[in-house]
């Protein structure tokens, strides 16, 4: 990867730092890099660089899983619509 796009911003130890605005959180231009052990810029960058690979891959497998859960809970919606459907037909046909 280019030198240029490994900015602290995008690494894997960098942690932003938010502000509590009125209705959201705001970003801020600053952060803790857990590798420096210290405060650093967003666009600032080192040696030390590294991916956010995991990260990525932590966030992908919950929402497989989320959509996983969903999926259920509306196989259970289903189930239960059809069930009411089918009895109201039969009530409707006597």
């Amino acid at each position: 990867m280019k030198e240029e796009n490994k900015k602290c911003w995008s690494c894997a130890k960098f942690e932003r730092y938010y502000t509590k605005g009125f209705c959201a959180l705001q970003k801020e231009k600053v952060g803790f890099c857990s590798l420096q052990s210290k405060i650093v810029d967003k666009d600032d960058s080192c040696k030390m660089w590294n991916f956010r690979q995991r990260v990525r891959n932590i966030r992908k497998k919950m929402a497989i899983n989320s959509i996983i859960e969903i999926r259920s809970k509306l196989d259970v919606i289903e189930q239960i619509l059809t069930e009411e459907r089918d009895a109201e037909i039969a009530k409707n046909e006597k």
